[in-house]
């Protein structure tokens, strides 16, 4: 007892500064977190503020709705102020010190950051105003978008829609200010779009029924709105024709260095120009090769006397009637809900999905069958599913031929795995439960293809798709993805030629001329998005390998689904970055 009271009085003698210096140091650096945390979610804010200030038009797309009843203005002033605006914001930004933040909210800071980078370089370079003739079109989408969606209250979408038709002629008039020498296949794309809406006006009075039905007023007000909609569309087209494609002969090709911004700034990719093509150019000969070895398995003859075109051209015609295309969608869909629910390898998407037939003026610029997401910051979260049927007043054999190519039953499970589920809904749904607002409006191209590719493929690897006819489908269109990256960066990186595109789609894939022509036209509105199909899928897939073998016999595959899906809209690589953060802390907790 003697010699314990020296001991305790030495220890409570001994100084205390290195225990309190260390919690004090850490309470430091925790707040100091949370401040600049604060910082980063007030320059966010900020942003949504200067979009829906300079540009309603995405502020809708967004889910932000306080300015639904105007349009954008297409102006260089307005550019001049939104692109001086977004520079303040992002030197607002990077007076952040990010190093103070959690791991998460470093990939929330360089996200938003990689954002108004992109912003800021389309803004600066695009030319948007006197390049892009279907530009000026846009409104029209975005009404009809804003009726079929369920956001919010039916009447107040219905007179913002309304407004926004009123103040459309304007935005036409615009255009004729603004455009000058733009690219050939965007003027007579824009001019076919302006066709079709015209002659696919009526595709919006239903939307408007709900509105005017009790009130004659109203109905007047819309119809009167819908022939000044008319009018200038006429005039636009004609204007177009006359005055515009004479003159077009812009070049769309992006070049080497826009190519490398989009894949290191937009993609977050550690890939040159140079090696994204070298990669399009190795999965184009392999899809190739792959689509030949499945077509011997399909048929040895047929594969053997014609190739795997021979093979193909034998696919089975079956189809459902037009009038019962929609529903056996959702009978697919259910199907399909069932099956991986019972397989436990994918969560089950609560989110609301409609099936709807597709407004015809929107058949030039959608493929035909187009998966809608919801907007991405609403909290009513439904998504849509839009199918283009041929025209009632569509001859029989075209309709049988339309049907028999697009809607034979193959087809109709292909489209289902990588449209709804385990496709692009399912990614929605989930990458929608994240509860950072940046992920959520971010936009990641390799993350949403790519996982509509591997959709497909695991539909497959799951026993989901009823027929090998699906299977050799799969291989099909792989091998017309892989061409299209090839395609985008030989074509951007100007390589090719628009011409020599259009002939490497008709050797390469048998592609009508009209056909491959669509194709190169698709291509030219956005760089680098052909390769971030093929990318993505590639990068998913080693993803898992590595968990596969890393983890073993302990590897959850619908935990590795719900932990990709659930990381929202960020870089694929970031997403490798946090998933094994994840692990490793998960790890730490089972220890």
């Amino acid at each position: 007892m003697r010699l314990l009271i020296p001991l305790l009085l030495a220890c409570a003698l001994l100084p205390a500064s290195p225990a309190r210096a260390y919690e004090d140091t850490l309470t430091t650096e925790e707040m100091q977190g949370t401040l600049e945390n604060t910082k980063l979610n007030e320059v966010f804010s900020q942003f949504l503020a200067t979009v829906q200030m300079y540009d309603p038009e995405r502020a809708t797309r967004m889910g932000l709705h306080g300015s639904d009843s105007q349009l954008t203005e297409r102006s260089s002033e307005r550019v001049a102020k939104q692109l001086a605006a977004i520079k303040r914001l992002r030197a607002k930004l990077h007076d952040i010190d990010k190093n103070t933040m959690y791991s998460r909210l470093k990939v929330d800071y360089e996200t938003l950051d990689h954002m108004l980078e992109v912003d800021i370089y389309e803004m600066e370079n695009l030319a948007l105003l006197a390049k892009r003739p279907q530009h000026y079109l846009e409104p029209l989408f975005l009404v009809y978008q804003m009726m079929s969606k369920d956001y919010e209250d039916y009447n107040t979408r219905s007179g913002n829609a309304i407004a926004r038709l009123k103040a459309f002629p304007g935005v036409l008039e615009q255009a004729e200010r603004n455009l000058s020498r733009p690219p050939e296949i965007w003027t007579r794309q824009a001019i076919r779009q302006a066709n079709d809406a015209l002659n696919y006006v009526s595709d919006f009075v239903p939307v408007f029924r709900g509105y005017t039905r009790y009130d004659p007023v109203l109905k007047t007000q819309v119809d009167e709105t819908m022939e000044k909609v008319k009018s200038a569309l006429t005039r636009y087209a004609a204007y177009l024709e006359k005055d515009i494609l004479p003159n077009s002969d812009g070049d769309f090709r992006a070049g080497d260095y826009a190519y490398g911004f989009y894949l290191e700034r937009l993609h977050a990719l550690d890939m040159t120009p140079g090696s994204a093509a070298s990669y399009a150019k190795s999965a184009f000969k392999k899809a190739m090769k792959d689509l030949e070895k499945e077509a011997f398995n399909v048929d040895a003859m047929a594969a053997k006397e014609k190739g795997w075109k021979g093979v193909l051209d034998k696919l089975p015609k079956e189809h459902p009637q037009a009038g019962d295309v929609l529903k056996v969608f959702q009978d697919e869909m259910d199907r399909a809900y069932q099956h991986f629910d019972e397989h436990k390898v994918v969560e089950f998407p609560r989110q609301r999905l409609l099936i709807k037939r597709m407004p015809g003026f929107m058949a030039s610029v959608l493929p035909y069958v187009y998966y809608a997401p919801a907007f991405a910051l609403d909290d009513t979260r439904i998504s849509e599913l839009f199918v283009l049927l041929p025209p009632d007043k569509t001859s029989e054999a075209a309709r049988e031929r339309t049907l028999g190519a697009g809607f034979n039953y193959a087809q109709m499970e292909l489209l289902t795995a990588y449209s709804i589920m385990p496709g692009m809904h399912l990614r929605s749904f989930e990458a929608s439960n994240n509860r950072s607002r940046i992920r959520r409006a971010s936009r990641q191209p390799v993350v949403t293809n790519g996982w509509a590719c591997y959709a497909e493929l695991l539909a497959e690897e799951m026993g989901y798709y009823s027929s090998y006819w699906s299977r050799f489908l799969r291989c099909y269109v792989r091998a017309l993805r892989a061409t299209r990256a090839y395609v985008d960066a030989a074509l951007h990186q100007k390589r090719m030629t628009a011409a020599e595109a259009s002939l490497f789609f008709q050797e390469k894939l048998s592609m009508s001329k009209p056909a491959a022509d669509a194709e190169v036209l698709k291509i030219s509105l956005a760089p680098t998005d052909g390769v971030t199909y093929i990318i993505g899928m590639d990068r998913i897939l080693q993803m898992r390998r590595y968990y596969q073998r890393t983890e073993a016999k302990y590897f959850d595959l619908r935990r590795f689904h719900t932990l990709f899906l659930q990381m929202g809209e960020i870089p694929i690589d970031r997403i490798e970055e946090e998933m094994k953060r994840q692990k490793r802390e998960e790890k730490k907790i089972i220890r």
